[in-house]
């Protein structure tokens, strides 16, 4: 079925309806013509007169309707066209917003997935068990880097690094994804990966330097691996940041998840409390000032730590106690020859080192006294 022309009126529509009119205007008028060239006037007229009462009012109404009828069609062609604008601006708008959505789910600088689409991939794991492989990496070093050569220059050491975890992803599985969840933190997805298969990967990707703002460079990174057997793998997650921390305590390490060094986190995610910073001070053998004049702070350290400390302290307040022990000189019975220069101290300095060394030996006494009470209040408590 062919579509019907929507095509609006033009000239030579115009035309074929003047020349509709003409030829009906003809046949009108044919027979009065005919009938009048043999003298029969009176019967020319009544025939004139039939015709226009007949063919005349039908051809007015044929143009009429012809005239409608283009109306009509130059309506819905401006209609089509309309509509064609509208999905032409709906088409752009829902490109512009498929473009906007793309760059807001990606890093701009590495060009890598952000933490949404992670998170979003972890979410789609856990909700069918499926299998997943996540390694946490913190870029370590990005301070100093942005320190010496500028933040261009940590710029490009992210994006080594970016490289070096995408070469790693794709040896070990090509559905890998590896994204930017943060400033200097990555995140490597795997399903169904070895976790010992992964660290292997990324130690080999990372052996290389880089060239980093014209520097040949290390790439250091901290690197925990977890995998979730068809669990929750957000919990994983937190397995992985939980092994990321002790390889950053090692030193620039990529370590698999091991319950017993790292750690066991909360099914919420939370880190296990295992750093010392985590822990809640004692406040009956946390360290305090005396005269209540200088704000407090809790000791948090192990008995051997703090036996070290006071140590230390004893051996601060035994190098002020020599001091106070020099004799002073006497500048009159100095036998120095004339052109060296005599730094023994004299009578005047003596006492106002003495002075000086007095009050170090009260505070270093002071503090070793009350960390040795601490240190055998704990021992009896244990």
């Amino acid at each position: 079925m062919s579509e019907p022309d929507t095509r609006p009126p033009g000239r030579g529509d115009l035309l074929r309806a003047t020349a509709t009119i003409v030829v009906v205007a003809i046949l009108a008028t044919a027979p009065v013509v005919f009938v009048a060239s043999y003298g029969h006037l009176p019967v020319a007229v009544l025939i004139a007169v039939i015709a226009m009462q007949s063919w005349i009012p039908v051809g007015i109404i044929a143009t009429t309707r012809h005239i409608r009828q283009q109306r009509r069609l130059a309506t819905a062609h401006t209609r089509e066209e309309e509509l064609e604008r509208r999905i032409a601006a709906g088409a752009a708008l829902e490109e512009q917003l498929r473009r906007e959505l793309l760059a807001a789910q990606t890093d701009p600088l590495t060009g890598l997935p952000n933490r949404t689409l992670a998170e979003r991939a972890i979410a789609a794991a856990s909700a069918v068990a499926a299998p997943l492989t996540i390694a946490f990496v913190d870029a370590d070093g990005l301070h100093t880097v942005n320190a010496n050569g500028g933040h261009a220059a940590g710029d490009q050491y992210l994006k080594a690094i970016a490289a070096r975890l995408l070469h790693a992803a794709a040896s070990v599985s090509a559905g890998a994804q590896v994204a930017r969840t943060g400033g200097d933190e990555f995140m490597i997805l795997v399903p169904r990966a070895d976790a010992t298969a992964l660290r292997d990967a990324i130690r080999v990707a990372l052996v290389r330097p880089a060239i980093v703002a014209g520097r040949r460079m290390q790439l250091r990174v901290s690197v925990g691996i977890a995998l979730s057997s068809g669990g929750n793998a957000r919990h994983a997650l937190a397995q992985a940041d939980a092994a990321m921390f002790t390889a950053k305590q090692a030193g620039n390490q990529t370590l698999v998840y091991n319950a017993d060094r790292d750690g066991v986190p909360e099914l919420d995610g939370t880190r296990p409390r295992v750093r010392r910073r985590d822990v809640e001070p004692d406040l009956d053998t946390a360290a305090r000032a005396t005269d209540g004049t200088t704000p407090t702070t809790g000791l948090v350290c192990s008995l051997d730590e703090a036996a070290t400390i006071a140590n230390a302290l004893w051996l601060a307040y035994d190098r002020w106690a020599a001091v106070l022990q020099a004799e002073p000189s006497d500048s009159a019975a100095s036998t120095a020859p004339a052109e060296t220069i005599d730094v023994t101290p004299t009578a005047e300095g003596l006492d106002r080192t003495a002075a000086f060394a007095e009050a170090e030996m009260a505070k270093y006494a002071g503090l070793a006294r009350r960390i040795s009470a601490a240190i055998d209040a704990a021992s009896e408590q244990s």
